[in-house]
């Protein structure tokens, strides 16, 4: 018998069982819904004899076609794997990551004939007992899979995210039977699978036997209608063809029952009395017992009712806000593996961050994910497993008329809509689930309309949700999305959302993917959440995305490192735009979701009219039930006076009057901070914890610095090339070529190693990919503009003595090969004769240069420097579009901890608005300041050396201690898959003064 199933569009799957909600039943005397510990459950997981063959062919060396037969599925497995687990991790093919493109021919429904193949063969010992049956349940193997039974052929399917259900009974026999599961990693499936994702393959879910008595419940649907008074949950089930008797209980948080009915009818109706019903941050569930003369299936409710009334997005008649992440199955250790405990650790990440609704982009997770989210509180996107996003460049360049071609091709309805069938059927008991998605990425055409009409069919409780609504253009006007009810869009501008409001409109927003979150960002984050709670129909959002995708590997030297697109030899790949979430790969956070948990807390605290207003965030939760609020006042990093708030009788949405009595502290560098802080424990949440914070700038004088020691007397000498500047302590050297000091000596020590710099450019964060030149398609970058080889060009440099000291003039400009002159600097420095230098730099910026991605000097101190202290926005890196998640004060820390260790190295560590910072060794201080705040960054490394290599592990220290001093810093924004940096956060200025002062040892200067 030959099998060419997985290449044909009429054989979508062959021998299955009828889709099902998810369940897992158990014996009478027991409780339990886990397959764990469950006498009708034999998980079949852990070791498979394995054979792994490059081409399918090789299973069948008679024919040329793309088949094999079952003549050599008998053949002992050569190797061991673990089930669940991605091949690619055991050594067989090889990892690739490709974001749009197809990774095979666009030739539907027909695949490469060299077809990577994994056969898995396992002997099991089954007890067979009269008047029962096996149902095998496959939940994930990608792409397709046939399955045998003492070697015969049982069935196959290929949806890769989904469970497939067979009744084996009859291919069983007493004692040992031998279960064959063969894996391609291609099929017509594959042109459905296209997500933005590392292609793995293998049974990467669990496998498993269910034992079920000869009559039993096959399915069940819940529903629920409620009011003030009481809730009623109506239940449809499926008894195959008999009407047997069911005993239903329900119970409530704490285990007492609340109604029961017996029937056996296909119908039942059970009532609570004054439910409490599920949301997000009050997660309540009811169980639910299912009885029957032989079997006990366990499940839960959350009562609640998802809605659109008056273009708001509402659960349970109030309105919600969507705080969101995209979600993908990725582990750097185990691939698509997703085990409850890394599920859990994902979940309270998130809870921990003020995050409440997921999209499981782009497919389905395991069937525990879900059930995890009713009892945690999550909002759920949930996601069928589609997209084609291969076909936009299917005809060799990204065209939108081809955008859609698989949705337009009717030859795909059938798997289109198998998909969509199997995601509702098998999560449409789950409350977490609000909103149906028919996928990502696909266009829109005669494909969805069929899907939707399947949902609807199934169900019409939850919100349909499409993003893709790419069309050809002679298409416009004919395809239509009214069946759509709720507005999806992705990556917008802020102008795009505030216009969507400002014309007509009858659905509300939400941004399904925003603020791409690659590397070091995302940047702009708090003016979409100001957005948010501006427009009431503005349901909210999902960064782009939750975690790094990245594969654990070894370097030569045995150490931990990340490969990403590129490092498996694949010539088709998407480099590290996989490298693009909140966490890196073992979910440690980003400094960018510390800015969301800030921008998504609970509260927030404004001042108006010399009034601090508190405004509950929380969509269901009285503050006064959810935090209290500790607030400190420090006046230059000293506390001055703290105390803590409890009174919060504030309830949803509700705004009032903070009663707090700040006291007055006068001075400069004072802020008060308050902290939200969890009232009490949840699941995921522990008391005390702190969920965010707001922080206000008290100080009534700003600092100046005064006038300097004039005591000492210095010796200028020069010659052709530099001025040499010696007092008592100290000896400096400025060259005239360059404009700068090239050597600074403080008692007897050098300080500065090589020559200061002026500096325009940063080592490209990922979010400056287009913009900095690392995509060749850009065409007028930073690099194309000579900003990245830029030199001073110098002018005649004067020397003048004054009381306090000797001041240089050095006029100068910035300069690069073929390109006109970036800017012309006025340099004025002055060396007093206690050692202090005042730099004062007047620049004027060529008129036609948009703007810069910094303007500031660098510095290699000696790397003995190697302790910061600073006032300014901290402890981690900020940004003046990505400060919320910290705060103004002053710290302490060791420069070899002040870095972010991007998967690939990029400009990282700044700290925006400061005020001064100070390196430190055991014997020498050297002090920056200004009147002016400012930005800089301390590292090991150089922006050269960030820039040039690819991943972290490779970096190489500097030998120096690297100080970037910024008078101004383009934000990051989200341009890697985004906007670039918001106008406002671009620096644009053309003409401005730039000056700071270098203060070695101890502090020459008091401060007013």
């Amino acid at each position: 018998m030959n099998f060419n199933y997985h290449q044909n569009f009429d054989t979508i799957r062959i021998g299955t069982m009828k889709d099902r909600a998810y369940y897992i039943p158990c014996a009478l005397t027991r409780e339990t819904d886990k397959k764990e510990d469950n006498d009708r459950v034999m998980l079949l997981n852990g070791e498979w004899n394995f054979s792994y063959y490059k081409s399918v062919t090789e299973l069948n060396l008679v024919t040329e076609s793309n088949i094999f037969t079952e003549s050599n599925i008998e053949e002992e497995g050569k190797d061991k794997i673990e089930i669940p687990s991605n091949w690619q991790y055991y050594g067989y093919d090889s990892h690739q990551y490709v974001n749009i493109d197809y990774p095979i021919p666009y030739n539907p429904p027909y695949v490469p004939k060299d077809n990577p193949c994994g056969v898995y063969t396992k002997d099991v010992e089954v007890s067979l007992k009269e008047g029962y049956r096996f149902h095998l349940n496959l939940e994930g193997a990608d792409s397709c899979h046939y399955l045998f039974v003492n070697n015969e052929f049982i069935g196959f399917s290929q949806v890769s995210h989904s469970t497939s259900e067979y009744d084996v009974t009859k291919y069983l026999k007493e004692g040992r039977n031998r279960f064959t599961i063969v894996v391609l990693k291609w099929s017509l499936g594959t042109y459905l699978e296209d997500q933005d994702k590392f292609r793995m393959s293998g049974i990467f879910r669990d496998v498993y036997l269910l034992k079920r008595p000869e009559s039993f419940i096959y399915n069940y649907i819940i529903q629920t209608e409620f009011d003030e008074k009481k809730a009623e949950v109506f239940i449809q089930f499926d008894d195959g063809d008999s009407h047997i008797s069911k005993k239903i209980t329900i119970l409530d948080n704490k285990n007492q029952v609340v109604d029961v009915q017996e029937t056996n009818e296909n119908k039942v109706c059970l009532t609570i009395n004054e439910p409490t019903l599920w949301n997000a941050e009050q997660p309540y569930l009811y169980k639910i017992i299912m009885d029957t003369k032989e079997e006990r299936i366990i499940d839960f409710i959350g009562i609640r009712k998802i809605a659109i009334e008056d273009r708001i997005l509402k659960l349970n008649g109030q309105a919600i806000k969507l705080k969101g992440v995209n979600r993908h199955d990725s582990y750097p250790d185990s691939g698509y593996v997703a085990t409850i405990e890394k599920l859990e650790k994902d979940l309270r990440l998130m809870k921990e961050h003020n995050i409440n609704a997921i999209r499981t982009s782009h497919y389905p997770n395991c069937p525990e994910f879900y059930k995890l989210c009713d009892n945690y509180g999550f909002y759920v996107i949930d996601e069928c497993d589609i997209e084609t996003h291969g076909a936009w460049s299917s005809q060799g360049i990204r065209d939108n008329e081809y955008y859609n071609l698989v949705m337009q091709d009717s030859r795909f309805e059938k798997a289109v809509v198998d998909r969509v069938n199997r995601l509702i059927t098998r999560d449409i008991n789950r409350p977490s689930v609000i909103f149906w998605s028919l996928g990502n990425e696909s266009g829109y055409g005669v494909n969805i309309y069929a899907a939707i009409k399947r949902l609807r069919s199934l169900d019409s409780t939850r919100i349909l949700h499409y993003e893709s609504k790419v069309i050809s253009s002679i298409e416009k006007g004919v395809i239509t999305f009214e069946d759509l009810e709720i507005e999806s869009i992705m990556y917008p501008e802020l102008h795009v959302v505030e216009e969507y409001f400002k014309k007509e409109y009858d659905k509300p927003l939400v941004l399904v993917e925003y603020a791409h979150a690659m590397g070091n960002g995302p940047g702009g984050l708090k003016e979409y959440f100001n957005l948010f709670y501006q427009y009431d129909s503005l349901a909210g959002g999902f960064v782009w995305e939750w975690c790094d995708h990245a594969i654990l590997s070894k370097d030569a030297e045995g150490r931990d490192m990340y490969l990403y697109g590129g490092d498996f030899g694949e010539v088709l790949h998407d480099s590290n735009f996989c490298v693009d979430g909140l966490v890196y790969p073992d979910r440690t956070p980003h400094t960018g979701l510390l800015e969301l948990k800030n921008c998504a807390k609970p509260a927030e605290i404004s001042y108006e009219n010399q009034e601090y207003y508190i405004i509950n965030r929380l969509d269901f939760t009285n503050l006064k039930d959810y935090l209290y609020i500790t607030w400190t006042i420090r006046k230059n990093g000293e506390l001055q006076a703290e105390g803590r708030i409890d009174d919060l009788d504030i309830k949803p949405h509700e705004k009032k009057k903070l009663q707090v009595n700040i006291p007055s502290i006068t001075g400069e560098r004072v802020y008060v901070k308050f902290d939200f802080v969890k009232k009490y424990s949840e699941e995921l949440v522990k008391e005390e914890s702190i969920v965010g914070f707001s922080q206000f700038d008290l100080s009534t004088t700003r600092t100046k610095i005064a006038h300097p020691n004039h005591s000492g007397n210095l010796k200028v000498r020069e010659d052709k090339e530099d001025v040499y500047i010696e007092g008592e302590k100290f000896s400096y050297c400025f060259s005239k070529k360059s404009g700068s000091f090239t050597s600074f000596i403080y008692n007897g020590k050098s300080v500065i190693e090589k020559p200061v710099e002026y500096e325009i450019f940063r080592a490209p964060a990922d979010n400056d990919m287009n913009e900095a030149g690392r995509m060749p398609h850009v065409q007028k970058n930073w690099k194309a503009l000579g900003f990245d080889k830029m030199y001073p060009y110098t002018y005649d440099t004067t020397i003048e003595k004054v009381e306090e000291g000797v001041v240089l003039t050095c006029p100068l400009s910035l300069v690069t090969d073929h390109i006109a002159n970036i800017a012309e600097i006025n340099a004025c420095y002055t060396i007093y004769n206690s050692g202090a230098v005042k730099v004062d730099l007047k620049v004027q910026v060529r008129k036609n240069i948009e703007y810069l991605p910094r303007f500031g000097m660098r510095f290699f101190l000696k790397k003995e420097l190697s302790k910061c202290e600073y006032f300014g926005y901290g402890p981690t890196e900020s940004y003046i579009d990505k400060h919320e998640g910290c705060y103004m004060d002053r710290f302490t820390d060791n420069v070899s901890n002040m870095f972010e260790n991007y998967i690939r190295p990029q400009e990282n560590s700044s700290h925006y608005n400061s005020e001064y910072c100070a390196l430190m060794s055991d014997d020498t201080k050297l002090l920056f300041t200004s009147e002016r705040s400012f930005s800089f960054s301390v590292s090991e490394y150089t922006r050269e050396e960030l820039e040039n290599k690819t991943h972290n592990i490779m970096l190489e220290k500097s030998g120096y201690t690297v100080l970037h001093i910024d008078y101004g810093m383009t934000g990051l924004g989200t341009g890697s898959c985004g906007p670039f940096t918001f106008e406002q956060y671009r620096f644009k200025e053309k003409e401005f003064c730039f000056t700071y002062y270098m203060i070695p040892s101890d502090n020459c200067f008091k401060e007013d």
